[in-house]
């Protein structure tokens, strides 16, 4: 439910007003807003507030409110921010110089941590690493552990899980906080820490790091250096808003939408989609020139045209269900070896044969009963079912099969394999539907033309 604040009350009313919302609520709020209510909403929220709301805006909406800020408030919620959060935003700044000047507002620690963090490619693992972590020495007692963990870590610093050193500095282990809060406090901590962990290297892949999470099923994983020190750490909330992303590309890709923005004009929006409409119509045309070529088929058996959007339906149907589950495998990367690849094509035209058998039946039983009644044809209502369910079986046999065949291919020569998702593929799938359907019908009926 969208919240309304008459931001001409008083500051106290609105705080009040404001004083059951969450901060997503309130970055939706700020949305809204006049821009001289953003100012009066930005100058009455406490720091800590500040970041939590700034954190669940979208990218424009965090330059806009970044820009609305004081300079010195600038820089405190700069400071206040996870170091993972503050690399993305940067990001969002194509200048260097623009870049520079918010680096130059971070302590130095900070900022060259953060200059650190921008060296890595998008899609190695150190790229979407945190570094606000704590790091324990291996020769301490519970005791002396948890009293260094209050005094010592940061407001930022993640503790529900800290990683044990040795004298060289380097990653021996990890112990979970609950655990230690329920050990005995004279017991010593290389006694229970955990020294088999799951891990990933600097310069691993993202995907690497997503497969970690899942099977070790761990909130966190180390990200370290050839040398075993650890660097900064991946979290599953890291992971998520990873995997989000990847599919919000993956279905901007489905419908052909590249870099869809929320902040684009109508206009803009119209342009950048226009070009895969253009497409559609093209090939459409070509569904078209391609029913001309049967019209003496249709003209004499006017009947199959009732039974044209169940060939073309059911088609599209199966083969959106293969793509959809080989894009999610190939993302997975459960196909890098040939044979995996071999195999899941041939299952998902088992699948389809098995389900085009038996949906071409109940087509089958369905025709012949629908044009017994209805007497609407002057062709057996047996032949008309026979080409019907030959028609249906075959389309969507060769449809599963497209759909688990291209999105493999796409992805073995460096095309990304969503884009086998788009209106093309469905239009593909179309024609070659439209081709069994009528070829079959002009085989079985060419003594009516």
């Amino acid at each position: 439910m969208k919240t309304k604040i008459n931001f001409k009350h008083s500051v106290e009313s609105i705080k009040r007003a404001m004083a059951h919302l969450y901060p997503y609520d309130i970055a939706v709020l700020f949305t809204s807003l006049k821009d001289e209510e953003k100012n009066k909403l930005i100058s009455i929220l406490s720091l800590d507030l500040l970041t939590q709301v700034f954190v669940e805006l979208e990218d424009d909406d965090q330059i806009e409110f970044y820009q609305l800020l004081p300079s010195t408030t600038q820089k405190s919620l700069l400071r206040k921010l996870e170091t993972d959060e503050l690399k993305a935003f940067i990001e969002l700044f194509e200048e260097p110089l623009e870049q520079k000047e918010i680096i130059e507002k971070l302590s130095k620690i900070k900022a060259k941590t953060i200059q650190l963090l921008l060296t890595y490619d998008e899609d190695e693992a150190a790229s979407i690493m945190m570094t606000d972590f704590f790091v324990i020495p291996v020769d301490l007692t519970i005791k002396e552990a948890t009293n260094l963990i209050i005094t010592e870590s940061k407001d930022n610093d993640y503790i529900d899980t800290v990683f044990v050193e040795d004298s060289q500095k380097k990653c021996i282990g990890f112990v979970d906080l609950k655990d230690l809060i329920i050990a005995r406090p004279n017991q010593k901590l290389e006694n229970m820490m955990e020294t088999e962990f799951p891990f990933v290297l600097e310069h691993d892949t993202i995907e690497s790091a997503i497969e970690k999470i899942q099977d070790y099923d761990r909130n966190v994983i180390p990200v370290m250096t050839e040398e075993n020190l650890v660097i900064g750490i991946i979290t599953a909330d890291d992971i998520f808003d990873e995997l989000i992303e990847d599919y919000e590309e993956d279905y901007d890709s489905f419908a052909q939408i590249s870099d869809h923005d929320e902040s684009m004009s109508p206009l803009a929006r119209s342009r950048q989609r226009l070009p895969w409409l253009i497409t559609g119509i093209v090939l459409n045309l070509l569904t078209i020139s391609i029913l001309s070529m049967f019209s003496a088929t249709i003209a004499q058996v006017t009947v199959l045209i009732l039974f044209q959007p169940m060939i073309l339906g059911m088609a599209g149907n199966i083969g959106t269900q293969a793509l959809a589950v080989t894009i999610l495998g190939i993302h997975q990367q459960d196909f890098k070896e040939h044979n995996k690849a071999k195999k899941h094509i041939l299952k998902e035209m088992s699948i389809g044969l098995i389900n085009s058998l038996l949906l071409g039946l109940i087509a089958f039983v369905y025709v012949q009963v629908y044009l017994s009644i209805l007497g609407v044809s002057s062709q057996s209502p047996f032949e008309v079912a026979i080409a019907v369910f030959a028609a249906l079986s075959i389309a969507m046999v060769l449809s599963s099969t497209l759909g688990s065949l291209v999105p493999i291919l796409f992805d073995k020569v460096g095309i990304d394999p969503s884009a086998a998702s788009g209106p093309m593929m469905a239009t593909v799938n179309d024609i070659i539907s439209l081709v069994v359907y009528f070829s079959i019908a002009t085989l079985m009926f060419i003594q009516f033309i």
